[in-house]
């Protein structure tokens, strides 16, 4: 008996975890495909993100190209993909604006409590806050392919970076058809 219930514990506290983990993780999801990466103090990282972030730069690969951004409390400039990127950023009270070019294309992307929309590269959003007050979900246009199931998760860990960070973090994401 006394077996049984250390096994039930462990059960439950690698399940904790593995909560956390998840809680902590960003998330792109359409019918097509699902992008995920673990957030931390780190950066973000998993199967198709590899990408450093400090203070000043988020470096890496994404989608298997290059990432290499700097940013500034109002500015991120670098290159995607060898592509240039030049963003002015925006903050207001509980909203996040960025304009200008990401990877050589027009964009620009609101981020709110209640909606994210807007343009990043080739894909355009039109994303609600869910009841949960958690995920984001709507439409989303790639090109041609239009998507009406889109889900977009945003963790804590990221909307705790500065708003030139997580702009740059949710443009590689969104980016991605």
């Amino acid at each position: 008996m006394r077996i049984a219930r250390i096994l039930t514990v462990a059960a439950l506290l690698a399940g904790g975890s593995a909560l956390a983990k998840r809680n902590d993780t960003v998330e792109l999801r359409t019918p097509r495909t699902t992008v995920r990466a673990n957030v931390d103090a780190q950066g973000l990282h998993g199967p198709d993100l590899q990408l450093q972030m400090t203070d000043t730069a988020l470096k890496g690969q994404a989608f298997q190209q290059p990432v290499d951004l700097k940013l500034s409390d109002q500015r991120i400039q670098g290159t995607v993909n060898q592509e240039p990127v030049d963003l002015s950023v925006r903050e207001r009270p509980e909203v996040v604006e960025m304009a200008g070019t990401f990877a050589g294309q027009p964009s620009s992307l609101t981020l709110s409590p209640d909606e994210l929309t807007g343009t990043v590269g080739a894909c355009g959003y039109n994303l609600i806050i869910e009841r949960d007050r958690k995920h984001y979900r709507g439409t989303r246009a790639c090109g041609e392919q239009r998507d009406n199931d889109v889900f977009v998760a945003i963790p804590q860990s990221l909307e705790k970076q500065s708003p030139s960070g997580r702009m740059a973090a949710l443009s590689v994401l969104l980016s991605h058809p």
